[in-house]
């Protein structure tokens, strides 16, 4: 149940007070908030060296990707929105998540240990809910969650591989396999400006019924 509490906001970079409890997708500006904001938010806590290295650019990149190599305008745009929730929650990365998971069994007993992982899982699915809403898409089926989930781990080893500093330990084996992503040339971060712009453009090509403020 997502009851509203109007005491608990968050005002966004647009000025807007999203509601933290009770949000639907009239309180989803996608055009504004979400561009700007995921533009301005770093991938892997800002350990990228040089330029920042915005949500925004990851999701560009990888629906791009996902549409040369698939061709399916859907796999495309879930994509572009699998990391939309984050303008209001933020990107956490894996350690810090695996760490407070940590915290938990150690403070309530083993039994905690998933409460953190279940917490975070349930915030980003609640948000979107209503993000697919305002983006005029249904729910993404099985197969969708799946191929999303297959170019998000690839989208991650290659970020890894061509903008981070060398790795002084493994990942884990999935990120080792994973195949890059198709792509012509290599990463370089992008401005704000441009992240953001770049993201209102795939709004507007894969998400033709999505919401505008």
């Amino acid at each position: 149940m997502n009851a509203a509490d109007h005491s608990c906001w968050k005002q966004t970079i647009t000025g807007r007070a999203f509601p933290m409890t009770g949000f639907t997708a009239l309180d989803i500006d996608l055009y504004g908030d979400v561009a700007e904001g995921l533009a301005r938010l770093c991938r892997y806590g800002g350990a990228v060296p040089g330029n920042p290295y915005s949500v925004a650019q990851h999701c560009v990149v990888g629906a791009d990707a996902a549409l040369e190599e698939t061709g399916d305008a859907n796999i495309a745009a879930y994509f572009l929105l699998h990391d939309a929730h984050e303008f209001v929650f933020g990107d956490m990365t894996t350690p810090v998540a695996k760490w407070l998971s940590t915290i938990a069994a150690e403070l309530y007993g083993g039994s905690a240990h998933n409460m953190v992982e279940t917490m975070i899982s349930t915030a980003k699915a609640r948000l979107d809910m209503v993000i697919w809403r305002a983006a005029g898409l249904a729910p993404p089926g099985k197969s969708y969650r799946a191929a999303i989930a297959d170019f998000d781990l690839r989208m991650l080893a290659t970020e890894q591989r061509q903008l981070l500093m060398p790795a002084p330990k493994s990942w884990g084996a999935a990120i080792d396999a994973a195949r890059p992503i198709q792509m012509r040339g290599r990463l370089t971060a992008w401005p704000v400006a441009k992240a953001a712009e770049q993201y209102r453009d795939r709004l507007a090509q894969l998400c033709p019924n999505a919401r505008r403020v």
